[in-house]
């Protein structure tokens, strides 16, 4: 174990001049005073690391038989002190804070999850005709921002808009608009809601538009509700075709291709100390926070340590911390192909449960991987069964609906 110890740990390194070293060594094993470290200088000499907090303790057992020297104090408290004791460090830190404080009042950033149907351009206007923009003050009623969204946006069922320091997180979810079936006294078509290749087409109402290997997307007739009859009315030609309206029934059964790609690291990274590292303070003012070690540390790969030294909740939440952040050397390796394929089966298998109908059958699968300077990618293509089909209503007199179920059948 190195002289410095934990960051955490106050400690010091003390000199002892005296005969009879061990002694002294026991008493203090006997009063269980850790040591560590310990080097004999001389025959009179030794050097020597115990706590800070053992220093009164040890002082005592060594009476006036030995003098004792602190070479240096290791932990957050002489780096406190350090810290503190300098005046212009504290009124450059003062100044810094309320220029900070001063700016957390803004709004820097808007990050805006979970749409889909909107675009970000739409749902920021919307934002900013509530008040909500980048640069606005942050004293901007969040309640009444949502308001405004559930006003000018269709079909949101959930909004949550919240500072998290000069961030405004918007986070929107929204409806599933779940087709209404067409009532049974109207005649309807069974469309396609998804696109795939017909596998076989059971119809019990109507009469089947799409045969097998076509390939339909949504809104394709699968089962027509328009019947073709012939026609038996006298003086009309044999041939002569009419036509009637039922509400389609029946089960479509399709072949649904699914890509999907996923990423992985290709290498495992180790962190080892280098032995560098700096101090700073941490101050949470309210809103406003401050961490000095991390606006003047420059090291590429580093470690983060934290000591709080005191933390009150009101009047206002008030917290003062020392850190301390230590570089590391970043060792990289390239990851076993083992690790690659047992995590790509388990990217596949959470996709399955999350983009798949739990009744599909599974016809298909495949992966291919392939490999970029950093990333390893895995291509999967799935083939599965499914059963598709939605209802869609037929208004008699529009052709819209007739050329969607001619064009199936030709």
């Amino acid at each position: 174990m190195g002289n410095r110890g934990s960051f955490l740990e106050n400690s010091v390194r003390i000199r002892v001049e005296g005969f009879e070293h061990q002694k002294l060594l026991s008493e203090c094993i006997k009063n269980d005073i850790p040591m560590r470290d310990i080097h004999p200088e001389s025959d009179v000499e030794m050097t020597l690391t115990i706590m800070e907090a053992d220093l009164q303790e040890f002082s005592r057992l060594a009476r006036n038989r030995y003098k004792i020297t602190v070479l240096k104090e290791y932990g957050y408290k002489p780096a406190a002190r350090k810290l503190f004791g300098n005046k212009s460090t504290i009124a450059g830190l003062v100044i810094f804070a309320l220029i900070l404080f001063y700016q957390s009042t803004f709004v820097s950033e808007i990050r805006v999850y979970g749409y889909e149907k909107y675009t970000e351009a739409q749902i920021r206007e919307s934002l900013k005709e509530a008040g909500l923009y980048e640069g606005c003050s942050k004293s901007v009623d969040l309640e009444k921002v949502k308001l405004h969204l559930y006003r000018e946006l269709d079909n949101i069922t959930w909004i949550g808009v919240k500072y998290i320091g000069n961030l405004a997180e918007v986070t929107i979810v929204e409806g599933v608009v779940t087709p209404i079936p067409v009532d049974k006294s109207k005649p309807c078509h069974i469309v396609a809601d998804k696109e795939g290749f017909v596998d076989k087409i059971i119809a019990r109402e109507g009469v089947v538009a799409a045969m097998p290997g076509t390939y339909v997307k949504p809104g394709d007739v699968l089962i027509s509700g328009i019947v073709p009859i012939k026609s038996t009315a006298y003086g009309t030609p044999e041939a002569s075709l009419t036509e009637r309206y039922v509400h389609a029934a029946g089960e479509a059964y399709v072949k649904v291709p699914y890509r999907m790609v996923f990423y992985q690291e290709k290498y495992e990274y180790e962190k080892k100390l280098t032995g560098r590292n700096l101090y700073g303070v941490r101050l949470e003012l309210g809103d406003f926070k401050l961490n000095t070690a991390k606006l003047l540390y420059d090291y590429s790969n580093s470690v983060y340590t934290e000591k709080t030294l005191f933390r009150f909740i009101r009047p206002i939440p008030v917290m003062l911390g020392i850190v301390r952040i230590d570089e590391v050397e970043v060792i990289r390796r390239e990851r076993a192909p083992e690790a690659v394929a047992k995590e790509a089966n388990r990217q596949v298998r959470q996709a399955i449960r999350e983009k798949i109908p739990e009744k599909s059958q599974i016809l298909n699968k495949s992966l291919k991987f392939y490999s970029g300077e950093n990333i390893i990618g895995v291509a999967v293509m799935l083939e599965t069964l499914e059963k598709i089909g939605t209802e869609k209503e037929i208004v008699i007199g529009n052709p819209t609906d007739r050329g969607t179920e001619d064009q199936n059948r030709s």
